[in-house]
């Protein structure tokens, strides 16, 4: 009796399973044949059910049966919305150039440009590694800021390019940290400088100065580590970095107790 429950109750999950398979739409379900409110309905349904990938690629058939059509250019948008739901980030990009060669006047192509740029933004990793994604997002972002100034979505592009801009220049920061602990002063003084000369807006500006005094003393040349102490205690009097650079000149024996 037991193996027969068992039986059963396998033999319903398998039924319901091919139920749902069989109620499952995919994007090569529809034809030339099927309407757009068709199409539409089982995206919408695909999204709900959070199968974003499904759901752009069901969308995108409304593109390629009824090109230039206004359900084609909204679809484009959904697809665009779900490829982004789903972190597929190729497909994003590709989908949002295509809508921007389409409809480049479109009310929704600053959308398409700004996810343009998300493509990338989306994918800026740690300061330990390539910095690539994030020097392209902030192409794209500066881009978007130039063709549609107007847009909503230039407010956010800027907002991005401020924090790609911060991982840039902690990446160069990372680097010079760790070439100043290889007792390589040379080259991280290089690392330091460049977030002095391109990022002062950043977190990291105060600890490039500081560590720039580091350097110079490492270096031995006091001259100049006391002007970075100088220049470092002017613009930013209260930070640690300031404190902790006073105690390296203390240490060195070029500051009065």
């Amino acid at each position: 009796m037991r193996n027969i429950r068992l039986f059963s109750v396998n033999l319903i999950i398998i039924v319901q399973y091919i139920f749902l398979a069989s109620c499952t739409e995919l994007a090569s379900d529809f034809t030339e044949k099927s309407t757009t409110d068709e199409i539409f309905l089982a995206g919408e349904n695909a999204f709900k059910k959070k199968d974003f990938t499904r759901s752009a690629e069901i969308y995108l058939k409304i593109n390629e049966y009824f090109p230039y059509s206004d359900d084609a250019r909204k679809a484009l948008v959904k697809a665009i919305n779900s490829f982004h739901m789903g972190a597929n980030f190729h497909e994003l990009r590709e989908v949002s150039k295509q809508f921007l060669e389409l409809y480049p006047q479109d009310k929704n192509a600053p959308f398409a440009k700004y996810m343009v740029g998300m493509s990338y933004f989306e994918q800026i990793i740690d300061v330990e590694r390539d910095q690539g994604a994030t020097r392209d997002s902030i192409r794209e972002f500066s881009d978007l800021i130039l063709l549609f100034p107007k847009s909503e979505y230039a407010a956010l592009a800027k907002e991005n390019i401020k924090i790609a801009k911060n991982q840039l220049a902690g990446q160069e920061m990372s680097v010079g940290r760790y070439y100043l602990k290889k007792a390589n002063p040379l080259a991280a003084l290089n690392r330091f400088q460049a977030v002095m000369k391109r990022h002062q807006n950043s977190p990291f500006y105060p600890e490039a100065l500081y560590r720039t005094v580091e350097t110079y003393l490492m270096m031995g040349v006091d001259t100049q580590a006391l002007e970075a102490y100088n220049f470092l205690n002017k613009k930013f009097p209260k930070s640690k970095w300031t404190a902790l650079a006073f105690s390296k000149l203390q240490e060195s024996n070029l500051m009065d107790e």
